[in-house]
């Protein structure tokens, strides 16, 4: 009788190992379908989730050959080439830069991944790959800026400040109405008078450079009488004390340029600039009309030069509507010389 349970225990050993082998082949194949979805290089094709879209593109149920098909047609558009500096030289042999324009191109091979991996009804972003311009602003520390990268739909609004608070309170109001933001080119010693006024533009995202400390004189008379450097360091420890921020641009007063001021702003750390487009408007005989005008001439890449002044206020609003609604938009001059490429939503050529 023992030896007949003995052998009955042994049986159920035996058939207990094999239901479990058997639960465990069973839960394989039951998994085994998941797997097509899979960006594998095995002998299962992966496959695109239904409802995966990328621009506007439908990858639904797309094989990983005819996913990439389509992304290696759609690299040959979606890209943007890299922009160089470039340094030109005025007929009085002043040398001037143009900024760069980092370029861009579709990674073919990431984006896939991302679309291979995307969940049902899922919106993929492209993945890019980078492409750095050769030569950059950084490669000519000494050129004066008088324009941006036309590249990018962009144009800089560049404000000098010597006098005006009344009206520059209201047109920080414009500005931020508008949603906005400007570079400030102010002197020294209004910053110094004016500093609660200074402080609430910075704060509000304005980018805010120096115009220079004391403009009882022009930079080349202080640059002969060797006193450039002193007047630039001290509006900017006074600008800095303020507002915080790094001063990195100089507008020289009565846009004045010579090697010599050029070399004192760079070995300040600054960049010198002028403009490519002036509303004049610090002229009493300038009227919003005119400020308009020279508003309606601007094209992606020019800095507009303006002045604290009432017909500047009375004209602003409609001015940055006007180059709004040409498909330009006002940016500080570091955003307008910064090298990141147009996006394709900006050019709207993808």
């Amino acid at each position: 009788m023992e030896r007949e349970v003995r052998a009955h225990f042994r049986v159920w050993r035996i058939n207990r190992w094999s239901l479990a082998l058997f639960l465990v082949l069973l839960l394989i194949l039951l998994a085994w379908p998941s797997r097509s979805h899979l960006p594998t290089g095995g002998e299962v094709t992966p496959q695109v989730q239904e409802g995966v879209t990328m621009l506007g593109l439908d990858f639904s149920g797309k094989t990983e050959p005819e996913a990439r098909q389509m992304l290696e047609l759609l690299a040959s558009t979606y890209k943007s080439p890299p922009v160089d500096a470039r340094e030109f030289t005025d007929a009085a042999g002043q040398a001037y830069v143009l900024p760069e324009a980092d370029g861009y191109a579709l990674d073919v091979e990431m984006t896939w991944l991302r679309l291979a991996v995307a969940p049902p009804g899922a919106a993929v972003e492209p993945v890019e790959r980078a492409l750095p311009a050769a030569r950059r602003l950084s490669d000519y520390p000494q050129g004066v800026i008088r324009q941006g990268n036309g590249e990018k739909p962009l144009v800089g609004l560049l404000i000098n400040v010597d006098w005006g608070e009344i009206e520059l309170a209201k047109i920080h109001r414009i500005l931020r109405e508008k949603k906005v933001k400007a570079t400030f080119f102010v002197s020294g010693t209004w910053a110094g008078k004016n500093k609660n006024l200074l402080k609430l533009i910075a704060q509000d995202g304005h980018e805010i450079a120096t115009h220079g400390h004391k403009l009882s004189s022009g930079p080349k008379a202080l640059a002969a009488a060797g006193k450039l450097r002193a007047d630039l360091e001290q509006s900017v420890a006074t600008i800095k004390a303020i507002t915080g921020q790094d001063v990195r641009y100089y507008a020289p007063h009565m846009s004045e340029v010579s090697p010599e001021i050029v070399r004192t702003a760079a070995d300040l750390k600054m960049r010198t600039v002028l403009y490519t487009l002036d509303t004049i408007d610090w002229r009493e005989s300038t009227t919003p009309a005119m400020i308009l005008s020279t508003f309606q001439k601007a094209k992606a890449g020019d800095l507009i030069l303006l002045h604290p002044k009432p017909n500047t206020v009375q004209a602003l609003g409609q001015a940055i509507d006007l180059i709004i609604e040409r498909g330009l938009q006002p940016v500080t001059l570091s955003d307008m010389l910064a090298a990141d490429p147009p996006r394709p939503s900006q050019t709207g050529s993808h």
